[in-house]
């Protein structure tokens, strides 16, 4: 069935270039039309019939603008009019007489009375095609008598007939056929066998109502914030859900239409907040459009829908507009939060962005419309767009975009040593000397040394020829102070670490912006010599002009630094390790 909506046409009065409006989905303006007439949407097509009380029926090209056809005559006093889908027959009723017309437009058939065995039927008042058929639904009434019709165009004979009560506008789907009226929906099959009945919720409160062929049923009530959605194939169980299909509070339904293909619902309405609203029929979710919000849009504005809602018709104000629909292929159906969101350094800021996949499959990055916020604030908090971490801890991170929430969970954690300049990188290693008496995430002094695993390595010391053999943790050397096999003790007791091997180059000057002023300090003239191996390979020669020395509670920290005040190599250890006045460097 197609619905037919009171506005239309006085010729084309305008086909231009997009409305300059900034939403979601962007359904510029393409073309508009008089008012005061009717006008129905060729199903299958791009193409809509119009009339009015002062121009004939005239088929009408949506995309171009052009008059196709008219049929012949002047049309003043038209009650009805449908056309069948494979666009071979028209059907007009003009004062309760029904005149059938052929693809050319001219007249073939016209019927002012039907014979129901001994009664003669009268008084058409309207008519609806049953789909894929030259089988009309005609609807009667004489006097406070209201009667069905179902009749054969191509046979010219009635199938059936029945009354009903009270009279209302005919709907037609292919298993199904509806009377509408204020307070109710009468449902029948679409051989006229009663099968049900809708009341309203409140007398009078029918205000808007479509159907497609597939017998999808939408009803807008006044007051109610959503409409209902049936599908009368599967009884008179509403499919929506209570989020679903809401347009606002408080709503007066101006109209409401669905598209051929069951995927789309459009309201217009007053009272709520936008006088506009688009829906996902499956899902009932909103779609954020350009025309949500648009003051050209007046109260009682009709809404029709072409299939798959390729083209948009809404009565504004001073004309009847036609929007292109093309750019819901762009509609998003879900969003998720990136996974690079599950984690955030501490101090650090990232800006948030929201992956999108829309209709057509393609997803994209979106900023612009995102509701962001963290459960715990005092972890991680949004500003400006940006998630910050500010404290270690979890964190759920929730995104609202379009009607569709994503969340996510995540944890502040300290930032990679890796990624930190020299003197937050010093900063972190020092408070982790404070904390476990080891460089952050190697190897801690005292610690058992039979169960380091590593590469074999030593540093010598060739002034006094002596060797601190150990193993090589990442950067860090890991050894004892030479002495007897027999006492030599299972500990860790001297860590040493090369900042080149981190590919870092730390100059004096950072070294006390950590440290602080050194307890001692001794410079060598000559200056001494240090090498470092792995596996017996030399890989680092050093020669060291100056050591400074740092107590961490019970460490003592010592800084190698050659001639141009680059640390070469820093050792950590405890007090009581040392051997008298045993120092690496002397």
């Amino acid at each position: 069935m197609r619905k037919i909506m009171v506005a239309l046409l006085g010729g084309i009065i305008f086909f231009g270039g997009a409305l300059p409006v900034a939403a979601e989905v962007t359904l510029p303006l393409t073309g508009s039309f008089g008012l005061s007439g009717q006008f129905q949407i060729v199903k299958g097509q791009e193409r809509v019939w119009e009339w009015s009380s002062y121009q004939q029926l005239s088929l009408i090209d949506l995309q171009s603008g052009e008059r196709i056809q008219s049929l012949a005559g002047r049309e003043s006093s038209i009650e009805g009019f449908d056309v069948s889908d494979d666009q071979t027959r028209r059907v007009v009723i003009k004062q309760g007489v029904l005149h059938v017309y052929n693809a050319f437009g001219t007249k073939v058939q016209e019927v002012s009375e039907i014979v129901d065995k001994e009664d003669k039927i009268t008084k058409f008042v309207d008519v609806q095609f049953i789909p894929n058929t030259h089988t009309v639904v005609l609807l009667t009434k004489n006097g406070g008598h209201c009667q069905l019709l179902s009749y054969d165009l191509d046979a010219e004979q009635l199938l059936s007939s029945r009354g009903t009560s009270p009279y209302g506008q005919l709907l037609t789907a292919r298993d199904h056929v509806a009377v509408v009226y204020s307070s109710a929906v009468y449902l029948y099959t679409a051989d006229l066998t009663y099968t049900d009945v809708i009341h309203a919720r409140e007398e009078d409160g029918i205000e808007a109502f479509d159907m497609n062929d597939e017998g999808l049923l939408v009803i807008g009530e006044q007051g109610v914030p959503q409409p209902d959605v049936y599908d009368l194939n599967h009884g008179l169980e509403k499919t929506q859900a209570s989020q679903q299909f809401v347009v606002g509070s408080d709503v007066s339904y101006s109209d409401i239409a669905i598209d051929e293909s069951g995927t789309f619902i459009a309201v217009t309405s007053s009272g709520s907040d936008r006088p506009f609203s688009l829906f996902e029929r499956e899902t009932g979710r909103r779609i954020y459009t350009s025309l949500d919000h648009n003051q050209e849009f007046s109260y009682q504005s009709g809404v029709e829908l072409s299939n798959k809602a390729r083209s948009i018709i809404v009565e504004g104000s001073n004309q009847t507009n036609i929007y292109s629909g093309k750019a819901l292929s762009t509609r998003p159906i879900s969003i998720q939060i990136p996974k690079a969101r599950q984690r955030i350094d501490r101090g650090a800021s990232e800006t948030l962005a929201l992956e999108v996949t829309r209709a057509d499959r393609k997803t994209s990055l979106v900023k612009a419309g995102v509701t962001w916020e963290t459960d715990h604030p005092e972890a991680a908090f949004i500003q400006s767009g940006k998630l910050h971490g500010e404290a270690e801890g979890d964190y759920t991170l929730s995104a609202t975009y379009e009607g569709f929430t994503a969340t996510v969970t995540g944890k502040v954690v300290l930032p990679k040593l890796s990624s930190l300049k020299d003197i937050p990188w010093l900063e972190r290693h020092r408070q982790s000397l404070l904390d476990y008496q080891s460089f952050e995430g190697l190897p801690v002094l005292s610690s058992s040394y039979a169960k380091l695993k590593g590469t074999k390595g030593k540093m010598f010391l060739s002034k006094e020829k002596i060797n601190m053999n150990g193993k090589w943790k990442g950067s860090i050397l890991a050894s004892r102070y030479p002495r007897p096999i027999e006492h030599q003790p299972n500990q860790i007791e001297l860590l040493t670490m090369l900042p080149a091997l981190e590919q870092r180059s730390i100059s004096k000057k950072e070294i006390q912006s950590v440290f602080g002023k050194p307890v001692t300090s001794t410079t060598y003239a000559p200056s001494i010599s240090h090498q470092f191996s792995k596996s017996n390979k030399t890989f680092a020669k050093y020669t060291i002009k100056r050591v400074d020395r740092y107590r961490l509670n019970d460490l003592s920290v010592e800084t190698y630094f050659d001639k141009k005040d680059t640390v070469r190599f820093i050792t950590v250890s405890k007090q009581s390790s040392k051997k008298g006045n045993q120092k690496i460097s002397s």
